[in-house]
């Protein structure tokens, strides 16, 4: 799949087509939801604990029932009473519990346990948080759960602990499969590698006649053609609005530690190029040689700066992340221009619909987008869901009626 860009109107046109229905958990700003809906999804429910973030899922989706608040507060009952829906009706649970805790690059099980801040408010064993999940979907006994997470989950610092998730999944009568998939090969211009653990109801595998050993085929297969950075964003170039924003974060830039050091990549590289990463290039020694020349102070090598790369056009971006999208941390370059990406190329790159509305300060805006699951990416797994599990189930009840 190459790029392919839709607007509110076609996620509209096509959740009208209700294939199936879902409710989604730490639901931020829609990514996910954008994936369902795509698919033919109908939303009965969201749940999310930060308001900035309902702000932004309500201005696409105004009239969306949901609760903002911890989802520890939610019951099954809460739910089936605000949406109509009763106990193993619903198509879809879906959810996407917090993933500090399991990141790569995080402080990983030292964290685990601790009270911390994170998204903007104080937090205790938000590892756990995926047995709230677990709790609700044994009230609610959906068909299929959908749960998304960091490659990190799958990593040998935290797999028993995605282990200890499967088991409790299975005891509520799922079979449970996971897999990581990489954005890239799913339609999104970026190499955004996410696990996806999904659980199908016992009875629902034996209507539809699904022998255990054959739940790993849920998964879509990865396309041949990549989408880049110049398919998404490329026709940006010529748009005033963009412009202007591209010019307010090339001044915050300016005035960030990292300036010195990243005014200094090469603009157009024909590779990945980064501070201080001496394979692709000794760009650290080269700011060295420039100082060296003016007689300036040799600061440190500052390992915090490697992170901040510039991917050429005709690459899938890096992973974009909650903080790699702002000034300060500044992981993100654009390809010819010394700044982070704008909202309306960052949207693109994580393939959210043209017209998709943020809300918040620019900083709020761009971690909106960091943390949420790309649309396209869910699209392709729900298409499969629903027509290697949900489509079948249907045609047999139909024929029992």
């Amino acid at each position: 799949m190459k790029y392919f860009r839709y607007t509110l109107d076609d996620l509209e046109k096509s959740a009208n087509r209700k294939l199936f229905t879902y409710i989604s958990f730490f639901a931020g700003g829609g990514g996910s939801s954008a994936g369902y809906k795509l698919a033919g999804g109908d939303c009965k429910f969201v749940n999310e604990f930060q308001q900035v973030a309902v702000d932004t899922y309500l201005a696409n989706w105004p009239n969306t029932p949901h609760i903002c608040g911890d989802i520890k507060n939610v019951t099954g009952k809460q739910i089936m009473e605000i949406t109509g829906i009763q106990e193993g009706e619903l198509d879809i649970l879906d959810a996407s519990p917090p993933c500090p805790p399991f990141s790569m690059s995080g402080t990983k099980q030292k964290g685990w346990g601790q009270e911390k801040t994170a998204y903007g408010m104080k937090q205790k064993n938000i590892e756990d948080l995926t047995w709230e999940v677990i709790r609700i979907a044994g009230e609610m006994k959906p068909k299929v759960i959908i749960c998304e997470n960091v490659k990190g989950l799958t990593m040998s610092y935290a797999v028993e602990h995605l282990n200890r998730m499967i088991a409790d999944f299975e005891k509520e009568g799922y079979t449970t499969t996971y897999k990581v998939l990489k954005g890239h090969e799913q339609g999104v211009p970026q190499k955004r590698e996410r696990v996806f653990i999904v659980s199908i109801r016992n009875d629902v595998m034996d209507d539809i006649g699904m022998p255990f050993m054959c739940v790993n085929n849920i998964f879509p297969e990865p396309e041949k053609e990549f989408a880049t950075i110049q398919d998404a964003i490329g026709d940006l170039k010529q748009d005033n609005e963009n412009a202007s924003e591209a010019h307010e974060l090339v001044e915050a830039m300016k005035r960030g530690a990292k300036w010195k050091w990243l005014k200094r990549l090469p603009k157009n590289p024909d590779r990945v190029v980064s501070v201080g990463d001496d394979v692709v290039g000794p760009w650290y020694d080269k700011v060295i040689a420039h100082r060296k020349k003016w007689g300036k102070s040799i600061p440190d090598r500052k390992s915090s700066f490697y992170q901040s790369r510039r991917v050429p056009y005709n690459q899938a971006s890096h992973t974009l992340s909650e903080q790699g999208l702002q000034t300060s941390l500044a992981v993100h370059l654009h390809p010819e221009e010394d700044r982070v990406f704008t909202t309306k190329e960052s949207a693109r790159i994580m393939t959210l619909p043209d017209d998709y509305k943020l809300t918040g300060t620019l900083n709020q805006q761009l971690a909106r987008i960091g943390l949420m699951v790309a649309p396209i990416c869910m699209k392709q797994l729900a298409d499969e869901i629903y027509k290697q599990v949900l489509e079948p189930y249907n045609e047999v009840h139909k024929s029992k009626d």
